[in-house]
């Protein structure tokens, strides 16, 4: 299950295989699977390309795959500081601002900048939910690159963006 989902948390694999999270960290400690946030730090250092339209710092959430001008995915755990406080839903620019950076990450230049975007939430996100977001470059000339960002919490589609970005180059 690991391997279809690398980001698949220990909780998750109790309620889906139904045993004890201990069992779940004893067996991935028998196996050598390491815990999620290793894993996402080993996906991390071994395969993607480096951003160049951003430093890592400035992308939203944890970059854990990234080839330029083809794709990128990016992890954002939704914390307390991202909710409004009586709802413990996400406020939407974090769910909007993980999609946008990703999609200006994953552009092939120096300077890249959103000049439009048209995007759709789905569903909201709750407290403690973990967003996959996927990348998508579609088409890039002209100075104009078309990316198409997909986020997910699960299997379940939460934001849809389709975002065209300008690049300095038009490579």
């Amino acid at each position: 299950m690991i391997d279809d989902n690398p980001f698949v948390t220990d909780r998750e694999l109790t309620r889906q295989l139904k045993v004890s999270i201990q069992t779940i960290r004893l067996d991935r400690m028998e196996l050598g699977i390491p815990e999620l946030r290793e894993r996402m730090k080993q996906m991390a250092e071994h395969s993607y390309d480096q951003v160049r339209s951003l430093s890592l710092e400035e992308v939203v959430g944890d970059v854990v795959d990234l080839q330029l001008d083809k794709s990128g995915i990016s992890m954002f755990e939704i914390r307390e500081e991202h909710v409004f406080s009586r709802t413990k839903i996400a406020r939407g620019h974090y769910v909007f601002a993980q999609a946008n950076s990703l999609a200006v990450a994953v552009i092939n230049d120096e300077i890249a900048l959103t000049t439009s975007a048209d995007i759709r939430f789905l569903r909201q996100v709750h407290l403690g939910e973990k967003c996959i977001a996927k990348a998508y470059v579609r088409s890039h000339a002209a100075q104009k690159a078309k990316v198409e960002v997909f986020t997910y919490v699960g299997d379940e589609m939460v934001f849809q963006g389709n975002f065209v970005v300008y690049r300095s180059t038009g490579e």
